[in-house]
């Protein structure tokens, strides 16, 4: 009994294929159109080279496309360059512009806050003594400036419930305390504070202090007559920090002997 093996019929069919794609077909000879079916390099019948060749480009035409394909970018980009440009400067002359329109309107802020007030305050009674009274004079131009604060916040220039004011020599140097205690002193500068709050601050040298948030004032007092002078402060920025204007203090808070001008 004979059983025809399936497997090699399908072998042979394969080898079959393989042969009829790697058999060699019949080439035409460039040169004088014959078709031959060897594998040789020329041609049987007019020695011709059938080996296929390609001219290389001349070694000149890359850099030359290069060169050519970086020019039209240059001339395409130049003019978005140039409208970059321009609308970056004009960025830079309205960012100016605003900057220093802002910084003059602070100024004059400024100015107009710290404007100097003068208000007439309690003189020193006849055979009264100066150092005694002089608190009472200090505790009158702190009721004065709490006024100016709760004004100045109903009108809406300074942000802030003013509960009172506390005013404290200033500088504080030797010769300011000692002109403190000096009974012949005519005038002499404060440090205030117009404060919306309290806390505790931490101790120096074992002493209990208190901390106040609110805004700061300079005052002068004359003595003898009780007239008082006082500008609101706007600091300057501190360490880190950056202040779009500043101006300084008025002269008559800034120094004593000037309040009487």
């Amino acid at each position: 009994m004979t059983t025809d093996d399936p497997w090699a019929g399908a072998r042979t069919a394969a080898r079959d294929d393989v042969k009829a794609a790697l058999a060699r077909g019949a080439r035409r000879c460039p040169a004088c159109g014959h078709e031959q079916e060897s594998s040789g390099r020329v041609c049987d019948a007019c020695g011709a080279d059938l080996t296929a060749r390609y001219r290389k480009p001349p070694k000149w035409r890359t850099p030359v496309l290069v060169v050519a394909g970086l020019a039209l970018f240059a001339a395409a980009a130049y003019p978005l360059v140039n409208l970059l440009r321009d609308d970056a400067e004009v960025h830079r002359e309205r960012t100016a512009q605003r900057q220093a329109a802002l910084k003059r309107a602070e100024i004059e802020r400024i100015t107009r806050d710290s404007k100097p007030v003068r208000a007439e305050g309690i003189p020193l009674p006849a055979g009264a003594d100066p150092l005694a009274f002089r608190a009472d004079q200090v505790a009158d131009a702190e009721a004065k400036i709490t006024a100016d604060g709760q004004a100045r916040a109903a009108a809406g220039t300074l942000d802030g419930d003013i509960k009172g004011t506390e005013c404290s020599p200033y500088p504080r140097t030797a010769a300011r305390r000692a002109l403190e205690v000096d009974p012949e002193a005519q005038r002499a500068r404060y440090d205030c504070v117009a404060y919306k709050s309290k806390f505790d601050a931490p101790e120096k040298a074992g002493e209990k202090r208190t901390g106040l948030f609110g805004f700061p004032y300079w005052l002068v007092i004359h003595y003898p007559t009780g007239d008082l002078v006082w500008c609101k402060v706007t600091p300057r920025a501190g360490e880190g920090g950056s202040s779009l204007a500043s101006v300084p203090v008025p002269a008559p808070c800034r120094e004593p002997a000037a309040a009487a001008e």
